[in-house]
């Protein structure tokens, strides 16, 4: 049951496109978006390989979620953009709860 939630969740972020900056201001959140992006998806990959998962990167990212949350913004596009990226953010989330969730129930060697 918990890897069909990790699939569907893993599908829902691989089948959305990553959200497109909307200003200058935003060049810095988008940044630390995908590298977060990054990180997961390449512990995802070494969990769909079979190969031990890092642990210690597995970790929803407050701080990233604070710091969207918090940005003000000053135009209808930074607005949607925010929104967009939070929406992004928390899908990564969802993969990474169910990808601590699968690693937990099956400890990889």
């Amino acid at each position: 049951m918990n890897r069909r939630k990790l699939n569907r969740a893993w599908e829902t972020v691989r089948s959305m496109p990553m959200p497109a900056i909307a200003s200058d201001r935003l060049v810095d959140l988008h940044n630390d978006l995908t590298d977060y992006d990054t990180i997961i998806a390449r512990q995802m990959r070494e969990y769909l390989r079979g190969r031990p998962v890092n642990v210690n990167k597995l970790r929803v990212d407050a701080e990233l979620e604070e710091s969207l949350r918090t940005f003000k913004t000053e135009s209808s596009a930074e607005v949607e953009c925010r929104r967009e990226m939070l929406r992004y953010k928390r899908r990564i989330d969802d993969v990474v709860r169910e990808l601590q969730k699968a690693t937990q129930n099956s400890p990889q060697p």
